[in-house]
């Protein structure tokens, strides 16, 4: 695997202590066939990467001759992955070749679909919230049922998460991505049956199945950027999808106040205006999941990467989602991030649920700077998003 370029060639002088993770290991060595030798033997001083502990390695490192190139921190979690008990052979052992690893162009292109699929899913969620005066005059009901249209996106995924990430799991990438895209198509079209004021339980029922089909978009990010992308590109990929849907919110600020503008004393021409909206998402929405049934694949023909080839090698039956669930609710660490994350989100989401009608108390018919606002809130959080994700697939400082 490739290293972060800084570090390319980098020696250590014989004896010289390991440092941020990085284990020692000779220059001429040949991959997958590096072992620990006596001092006076011919490859003195290598290490054996599989089936060594971390701290033996250490106290080996000062025995170490000649010149000494660094493993990279994901390749050392490579080898973590790929080690074996004591006399079991790995993949790279001697006589034993690595397996084929290579990274295929149509990764940029499932990356592109399933960015601008979920775009569409988030412009879906909060088009109603950014003008709920509108749509609270439109259909005759009250601000909550507007809120409702919003919050129920949040009130899916709580129930759903599970069982969606146990299809993901189970039965894969390519029958996630075509629920989600499916589900939001369908969804938009319902939709397009609700341009009538008596017609609000319509617009909940496409709002619904929306909702639903973001279960099966939120959880594809890192999974997608796991199984298509090589380990120098994960961060980077894994952020890039997860800035599709915050595009999606963006635009959902933007462009439902310009092409609905508040016209309620001409109700025909209100109308016009909401159908516009939801055909043309429609017709977005439709062309994408045509796209995703073309272009998306369960996975590449070649692994990106070493660790990728040993997770696909494992045998399903080992593998335990109930166990997982569990291991990880175990992991202190874990559940602080989930908690930490959780309440950022929350205030996020309740501040783009209620914007409008913030704003709106103190500025009236302010509705197209209402969504300027909540633009502006969006595109910082994009910012932010690129820049972290090449921060750390530069540093690997996820601490």
């Amino acid at each position: 695997m490739a290293r972060p370029d800084a570090e390319e060639g980098a020696t250590v002088a014989p004896g010289h202590p390991l440092a941020k993770g990085y284990l020692p290991v000779p220059r001429d060595s040949a991959a997958g066939k590096v072992s620990a030798e006596q001092q006076n033997g011919p490859r003195a001083g290598s290490l054996l990467l599989n089936g060594v502990p971390r701290d033996n390695a250490a106290a080996l490192s000062g025995a170490l001759g000649g010149p000494q190139i660094l493993l990279a921190p994901e390749e050392e979690t490579q080898a973590r992955l790929l080690s074996t008990d004591a006399g079991e052979e790995t993949p790279g052992a001697e006589g034993t070749p690595l397996p084929q690893t290579a990274l295929s162009t149509r990764r940029f292109v499932v990356l592109l679909i399933f960015s601008l699929y979920s775009l569409v899913n988030a412009f879906q969620w909060i088009q109603y919230s950014i003008i709920s005066n509108v749509f609270q005059g439109f259909y005759g009901v009250s601000l909550l049922h507007i809120d409702w249209l919003s919050m129920v996106y949040m009130l899916a995924y709580v129930p759903l998460i599970f069982p969606a990430t146990w299809l993901l799991d189970t039965k894969g990438l390519r029958l996630t991505a075509l629920l989600g895209s499916g589900l939001n198509c369908l969804g938009a079209w319902i939709k397009c049956g609700s341009v009538q004021q008596h017609l609000f339980w319509v617009t909940m029922l496409g709002q619904c199945l929306c909702s639903v089909a973001q279960v099966f978009i939120l959880g594809l990010p890192s999974h997608i950027a796991s199984v298509w992308f090589g380990p120098k590109e994960v961060s980077t990929a894994c952020a890039t999808a997860v800035l599709g849907n915050q595009l999606g919110t963006a635009v959902g600020f933007l462009l439902p106040p310009v092409l609905v503008p508040n016209t309620q004393n001409n109700t025909d021409l209100l109308a016009h205006n909401i159908s516009i909206m939801f055909y043309g998402t429609s017709g977005v929405a439709t062309l994408l999941f045509i796209l995703t049934a073309i272009a998306f694949k369960e996975k590449p023909p070649y692994p990106p990467s070493q660790a990728q080839a040993a997770l696909q090698d494992s045998l399903p039956e080992e593998y335990s989602y109930k166990k997982s669930i569990r291991n990880l609710f175990k992991n202190i660490p874990f559940v602080l991030l989930l908690i930490s994350y959780g309440i950022m989100t929350g205030a996020f989401y309740s501040v783009s649920t209620l914007l409008n009608q913030m704003i709106l108390t103190h500025y009236e018919g302010e509705e197209v700077n209402a969504g300027r606002i909540g633009l502006t809130l969006v595109v910082a959080g994009m910012v932010g998003s690129i820049l972290c994700g090449l921060w750390l697939d530069y540093t690997k400082t996820y601490k």
